[in-house]
């Protein structure tokens, strides 16, 4: 027992000497924004030391408490923030999708199967040749390509792609014999399989589940693959200023447990990641979490405890930065299979149904079970919906679990909320959910959207401003690499403008604030995921999540957003990235679309460093460094 207590007597010493020995850092002369409360709040300072804001407010309380050592950083104009929070994107998913051949933005089949051989060349024998980033409805044949096409890029290797949304894609011939898929293989619930004019061959294009159970065959991937995957991705993400990300959806694809694992196990994340498990994998997945935590549990104490006391609002999950939180339902799939209560007003391209509604994805029967289960536990429930009818379900199934086992503190999240009736929202409110719109869409999509429903449904389209004024909890996202852009600034200045390709914009009454837009991917996303007590704002005690703007989003006129630069993001007061001093990002952040064209972001430059913004990187580099 001496030893013992001597031994724990010194790890204790040593923790306090440490934990003394650091200094606390001191940020001013800048823009701090404290995203606190309902209208915009700035201090002169804010301090930061050993992960966590220790101070925010005058300089000269923010120099008493910093103490005599402290470090100092001059923003030398620029605005500090809350780091931002996705609400809804895919960074397991996209580990694999950095890997592949970029398709977005491709104007027409020809430039896309250029890519592709591009890629193919690149991709060593015995692997699939794998693309992502094409959509239907903005090339100039206004349709998905075909198997004979993807052919002509290889008749012997396996090929598969996926449109933009990810619920759309189109295989090869050698694919198809590869999973012995033919004319007898049945559509399955919640998906199907184009056929090729006068009988049931296949055509190549697949939709929802039927191409969803594509997507799961694919090879794992190696560790090395992985580490890549994972670096790529993560480095997308910090880049646009995301201190939280988030997997709404793990079990996509056939290894994400053994990605997951490996990324808690060698300590991947440079930030915190957040997951939902994609329902038909759910009790695999949380199956998987409870091994994992089971198998770091400490030998001398409980684990369980010892994280919830360093961070209490998180409920004993994250590890290694990472943490399951949910279960995820697809209620529906993306804009042209939406459920919708009422048929479409214009067919999508290459449906020929009369009266379309979309399509319903996941059964009813899994969700109301999954929230008799899980409700009033540490497991949220999500749910993709895009159509008013997919809404419907949820709501329907989450109002008769609340009558039946009373309102908690469960937060069920409408994730999407593409076309979202008014009677609707004030639903949502009285689950104390939250909608999260996938705004980045607004300016590629908006006018094809407005073609699809019709007049008398415009103002269903993402009305943030209508939750805004109801007091709905609300969020954007990326959807990444799902969505139309890595970067939650660029979803910021669509909600703000909604400015449509054409000039339009899309119902100017749902048009809110640049603050309003900027707590939706701060104190918003940390409240959606049960974090708010340690994330969304800048104040003492919550974790130093930090992201540092070449402009103040809230000062600057509504269409400069989109210029808005992240010039530094930093985690637990550690930074994570730094935007390179000449010219622009790597990863840019916002598409060129502005210019006329509609390259991608992986492809498209993005906003120039000024001068001033020069100066400011210099001084950021000099106190706080790259590392």
């Amino acid at each position: 027992m001496r030893v013992a207590s001597t031994a724990g007597f010194i790890a204790s010493l040593l923790l306090s000497t440490a934990a003394i020995a650091a200094p606390a850092t001191v940020y001013s002369g800048g823009d701090i924004l404290t995203m606190k409360g309902p209208t915009p709040e700035f201090v002169e300072a804010l301090v930061e030391k050993d992960g966590k804001i220790l101070y925010v407010g005058q300089k000269s309380g923010a120099l008493r408490a910093a103490g005599r050592d402290a470090r100092q950083v001059n923003l030398a104009g620029a605005t500090l923030m809350p780091g931002f929070i996705d609400a809804h994107g895919h960074l397991i998913y996209a580990t694999h999708t950095m890997l592949d051949a970029d398709l977005a933005g491709v104007a027409n089949i020809p430039e896309l199967l250029a890519r592709l051989k591009a890629h193919a060349a690149e991709t060593p024998e015995g692997e699939r040749i794998v693309g992502m980033g094409y959509r239907a409805e903005q090339m100039a044949e206004k349709r998905h390509p075909t198997r004979a096409e993807l052919d002509t890029v290889s008749a012997t290797r396996p090929i598969t792609i996926s449109d933009g949304s990810g619920h759309h894609g189109v295989f090869n011939t050698a694919l198809m014999k590869e999973l012995k898929l033919g004319a007898d293989t049945p559509d399955p619930d919640g998906g199907f399989f184009d056929r090729l004019p006068g009988g049931r061959e296949l055509e190549g294009h697949a939709a929802e589940t039927a191409w969803m159970a594509i997507l799961a065959t694919r090879k794992p991937l190696t560790d090395a693959q992985t580490r890549k995957g994972v670096q790529r991705a993560s480095q997308l993400w910090v880049e646009n200023g995301m201190t939280t990300a988030s997997e709404l959806g793990l079990g996509l694809s056939g290894d994400d447990i053994p990605i997951v694992t490996t990324i808690i196990n060698e300590k991947l994340l440079p930030i915190d990641l957040v997951m939902f498990a994609k329902a038909s994998a759910s009790e695999r997945i949380i199956d998987s979490a409870y091994q994992i935590q089971k198998s770091r549990t400490n030998p001398n104490g409980d684990t369980s405890a010892d994280l919830l006391t360093a961070r209490p609002d998180l409920d004993k999950r994250y590890i290694n930065r990472v943490r399951l939180a949910g279960i995820k339902f697809w209620m529906d799939g993306s804009v042209d299979t939406a459920f919708l209560s009422r048929p479409f007003a214009k067919n999508p391209p290459g449906v020929t149904a009369a009266d379309y509604r979309g399509m319903r994805v996941d059964p009813q029967d899994q969700l109301v079970a999954a929230l008799d289960r899980y409700w009033k536990t540490n497991r949220q429930i999500a749910a993709h919906a895009i159509g008013d009818e997919a809404i419907e379900q949820l709501l329907v199934a989450a109002e008769a679990t609340a009558r039946e086992k009373g309102l908690g503190d469960d937060r069920p999240i409408v994730q999407h909320a593409q076309f979202l009736r008014p009677d609707q929202l004030k639903r949502v409110k009285a689950l104390n959910g939250t909608v999260s719109f996938t705004a980045a869409g607004i300016y590629p999509m908006g006018d094809y959207i407005r073609d699809l429903i019709g007049p008398d449904r415009l103002a269903w389209v993402g009305p943030a401003n209508s939750a805004e004024r109801l007091g709905v909890n609300w969020t954007i996202n990326t959807d990444w690499p799902a969505g139309v852009s890595p970067s939650l600034i660029y979803a910021a200045w669509n909600v703000v403008n909604r400015q449509t390709r054409s000039g339009d914009i899309l119902v100017a009454d749902e048009r809110v604030t640049p603050y309003a837009a900027m707590r939706a991917i701060t104190i918003n996303g940390a409240y959606q995921y049960r974090e708010e007590k340690t994330k969304g704002t800048l104040e003492a005690g919550k974790l130093a999540d930090l992201v540092i703007l070449s402009a103040n989003p809230v000062k600057v006129a509504p269409m400069a957003i989109k210029d808005i630069t992240v010039m530094q993001t930093l985690k637990e007061g550690k930074v994570v990235y730094t935007r390179p001093a000449a010219g622009p990002a790597k990863t840019a952040q916002l598409p060129t679309a502005f210019s006329g064209d509609d390259a991608h972001p992986h492809a498209s430059v993005g906003p120039m460093l000024t001068e001033q913004d020069r100066r400011t990187l210099a001084a950021l580099v000099e106190a706080n460094g790259r590392d």
